[in-house]
Order: structure tokens, then sequence, then C-alpha cells
């Protein structure tokens, strides 16, 4: 009776000892990037970062899976606050965390939207007792700090960009600073607005901003269109230049060795060519003159109808 009794307390314990050492089973993840933080007795112990089924002692170790790969988010002045339909969300403002002051010292509610990723599991768990919250304090702070380095206007309008970059590097830095663990993959300005006792004015000036803009490209259409026709008409006026002044140039040159043959000629025989060049010049100016004759009072004697005849010779 007392083997039987024996029998089934050796049983017994042997199912429990499976049991127990059933639990210390655990399955990592691959898709999210799961890791694993084995303590032991509440010290750290390693990190396994190994896809796939493992094994820690229970009780003894404890197991605790983060995963690294997913993408979360964090909000600084709102809050997520349910969805009305699958197309419109809801938020509410949290006015002490979106008000703050810019640097010409004017009040502004910057809501922000902080995606990050856990870098290191075992930063994460142990160098803050809360990391996420810790992460929205400097957040905070960080946000306060860059919108604070600069003015109203390139808050609401056309230095966003730029803001959010500073945000987050300001952000990866305190976060390294403080070894937390954390990866900031992008700071998104939600929305920037003014108190709404002074809404109306600031939406004016957003309004005159949004005009002079408009101003500015319509200026810089018509300048691309005027600028290259000028452009064009300017480089066809010089290129007539130009080939105007070759002609010339050319026209110099031949007037130039025509004149030097002329000399040359001349140099051989003064008189003889006189008489030609007189005689080569009546030749061309006679046939289109009318010739009168008249007698030593300045009477016309007879009209001689040369035109369109030769003249062969004169007459004292």
């Amino acid at each position: 009776m007392k083997f039987v009794k024996l029998k089934f307390v050796l049983i017994a314990l042997v199912i429990i000892v499976a049991l127990v050492m059933t639990s210390g089973v655990y399955t990592l993840k691959s898709e999210s990037g799961e890791k694993a933080v084995v303590t032991q007795f509440g010290k750290y112990l390693t990190t396994v970062e190994e896809a796939g089924l493992h094994w820690h002692i229970p009780i003894i170790q404890k197991v605790e899976i983060v995963k690294c790969d997913v993408v979360r988010s964090l909000e600084i002045g709102y809050r997520y606050a349910g969805t009305e339909n699958s197309s419109n969300p809801s938020f509410v403002s949290v006015d002490n965390e979106s008000l703050m002051i810019t640097g010409d010292e004017n009040l502004v509610h910057t809501e922000i939207a902080v995606q990050y990723r856990i870098s290191s599991a075992k930063d994460f768990l142990f160098n803050s007792e809360d990391s996420v919250n810790s992460l929205k304090i400097a957040a905070e702070a960080s946000v306060r700090r860059v919108v604070a380095n600069h003015r109203l206007d390139d808050v609401l309008t056309d230095q966003k960009d730029m803001i959010q970059a500073e945000i987050r590097e300001d952000l990866q830095n305190i976060v390294n600073e403080y070894r937390l663990g954390i990866d900031i993959t992008k700071v998104s300005l939600q929305a920037v607005y003014a108190p709404p006792e002074v809404q109306e004015a600031f939406d004016d000036v957003i309004r005159a901003r949004e005009d002079m803009n408009r101003y500015i490209n319509e200026a810089r259409e018509k300048a691309n269109e005027i600028i290259p026709a000028a452009e064009a008409a300017a480089q066809e006026m010089i290129n007539k230049a130009n080939a105007y002044k070759e002609k010339r140039i050319s026209e110099a040159r031949g007037d130039v060795e025509n004149f030097r043959q002329v000399l040359a000629n001349y140099q051989l025989g003064p008189q003889v060519t006189r008489t030609r060049m007189y005689l080569e010049t009546m030749q061309e100016i006679l046939p289109k003159a009318k010739i009168y004759i008249m007698n030593d009072k300045g009477e016309t004697v007879r009209f001689l109808p040369l035109d369109g005849q030769t003249l062969t010779g004169t007459s004292q």
C-alpha cells in the first residue's frame, strides 16, 4: 500500500516538474523583431534576439519580450479620443501640453506626434523606470525649446519642415544622453494654432502670407515668360550687329584693296590715269544728263534730245 502511494507521489512530482519545465518555453517572432530580455532573480542576464523557440528556467529566471521593430506613436498636446466613424477619428486638445511661447514672445498651441522604435530592449527596460513617460517629458521639453527659438510666423507657416527636423534631432540627442534605448523615426507637427482670443488676427496674417506667396509665384511665372523672350530678342540684335560688322569690315577691306590697285596704276602713269578716270566718270554721268547748248548771251540755241544715246564726243 505504501508502495502504491509512493508511486502516485512520484508520478505527481514528475507531472509537476514537467509542467514547470514546460512553462519555461517561449517563442520569439521575427516579423515584429521580438527580443527577449532574461533576468535572474531580478538581475539582467542576457538578451535573446534569435527568432524561434527558447527556454528559460522557471521561477528562477524571468523573460520579458519586447517588440523592437514595431513603430510606436506618442502624442504631445492632444489625445486620441476614439473614432466616430471609419474616416473621422476624434481628438481632444491638452492645453497644458500644447500651449507654449515663441521666440518673439507670442503664445501658440503646438500639437505633435512622435514616432519611435525600440533600439535596445535592455536599455528600454532597465535605464528608466518608465521609458515611455521619460520620452514624453523629453519630447515636450524639446518642442518647447525649439519653438522658443523661432518666430511665430515660422511656426505657423513656411518653416514647419525645418522645425520638425530640429525637434527630432534635439529629442534624439536627449534620448541618447539618457540611454533610453529608443530611436526617433519621425516627428510631425499635427496642428499649430493661436489661442482663441487672437485666432482671427492670426488667420488674417496667414491669409496675407498666402496672398504674398501667390503674388510672388505669379510674378515669377510672368518673369519666366518675359525674360526668355527678351534674351532671345537681345541675342538676335547681337547676331545682326555682328553680321553687319563683318559685312562692313569685308567691304572696307575690299575698298582698301581696290584703292591699292588704283594707286599702283596711278603711280605708273599719273596723267594717263587722271584722264582715264575723268573719262570714265563723265561716261557714267552724261547718259543721265539733259544737254543744252547756249550762246554767249545765255540763250538756249538748240535742245539736243540725247536721252538714251551714247555721247561720242565734245565740242569747244
